[in-house]
């Protein structure tokens, strides 16, 4: 009995021994950035001001060397690049972006852009290729959603009587808070024909938020607003790959709580792991951090709302 208890402990330690070693192994590999391209020998003259040079780009205006006539190859290379397929390589990003985001993410904020396509741009062609799959995966799944919004939101809307003339304050306020629902419904409109910029207005909230909870982290303390709303936006890229699975898989029927089409528990799983590598917290800390993250974004919300009617009140009431 004493032997079989000894080979179990052993078993079980040897185990967690394996499971340390290949999730070290892991980290290492997410760890490691992108490489540069070697820097060739060959002698070159450019073709725009005819510098000589030796390397792959002209020191005095920066022409790459590989520029050379045109022919099929080279302008659809060129062609490519616009979306993202060149050096600046945008399957590149995406991938870096599921296997090891924080680690791309502070790679990029530390100045290693070269091999990186462009936050902003990459989210506006993330956004229209899950905009196209929706069209063809779920076509009613965003109008379905939309529209249940604002039928909510327009039954809140109060006639207001010919009585009320004798209560002027009453009256003022009960025509701004139907000015605010107009203007909501005109504001949501428009947000189901931009996503990206919602997406982009959204995670600004969010940088806000987490400029002040992740400010003494062990790898990037002291972040500054810019530097995490940048973060945000190839956050909110690697979450529009989330989604567009999510919508394949489900035919859009998880778009039902957050700005993207998968349950909050996966939302904060995967700020959860982004969180974890990009500040270096321990997985608890993260945990209760990325929690306090989505707290703060829905008490700026409600501040936002709270204050932009309290404006269209005072609105009406002025022009009143």
């Amino acid at each position: 009995m004493q032997n079989i208890f000894r080979n179990t402990i052993k078993r079980i330690k040897s185990t967690y021994g394996n499971i340390r070693h290949a999730l070290s192994r892991l980290s290492a590999w997410q760890r490691k950035s992108v490489e540069a391209q070697p820097l060739s020998a060959e002698k070159h003259e450019c073709l725009n001001c005819g510098t000589a040079f030796t390397g792959n780009f002209c020191p005095r205006c920066g022409q790459s060397a590989a520029v050379a006539r045109f022919t099929f190859r080279h302008a659809l290379s060129k062609t490519l690049e616009v979306w993202g397929l060149g050096n600046r390589s945008l399957p590149r990003t995406l991938w870096h972006l599921i296997y090891r985001p924080g680690y791309m993410i502070g790679d990029y904020l530390e100045g290693r852009q070269a091999p990186y396509f462009p936050p902003i741009k990459m989210l506006f062609l993330v956004t229209a290729a899950f905009v196209v799959t929706q069209h063809v995966v779920a076509p009613d799944a965003m109008e379905r959603i939309y529209d249940d919004a604002t039928t909510r939101i327009t039954e809140q809307k109060i006639e207001v009587s010919e009585g009320e003339e004798a209560y002027p304050l009453k009256k003022d306020f009960l025509e701004g808070m139907n000015n605010f629902i107009d203007a909501f419904d005109k504001v949501t409109d428009f947000f189901r024909q931009n996503q990206a910029i919602e997406l982009i207005l959204g995670h600004a909230l969010f940088a806000l938020v987490t400029v002040r909870v992740f400010r003494r982290s062990p790898s990037r303390p002291k972040m500054n607003l810019t530097e995490c709303f940048f973060a945000q936006i190839l956050i909110a890229s690697q979450l529009m790959m989330v989604s567009l699975v999510c919508l394949v898989a489900t035919q859009g029927s998880m778009w039902l709580d957050n700005m993207y089409c998968m349950p909050t528990w996966l939302l904060m799983l995967v700020l959860l792991y982004d969180y974890k590598q990009l500040y270096g917290f321990g997985l608890l800390r993260t945990a209760w951090y990325t929690l306090k993250v989505l707290v703060g974004w829905w008490f700026l919300m409600f501040l936002l709302l709270v204050c932009w009617m309290g404006a269209s009140v005072v609105w009406t009431a002025i022009c009143n």
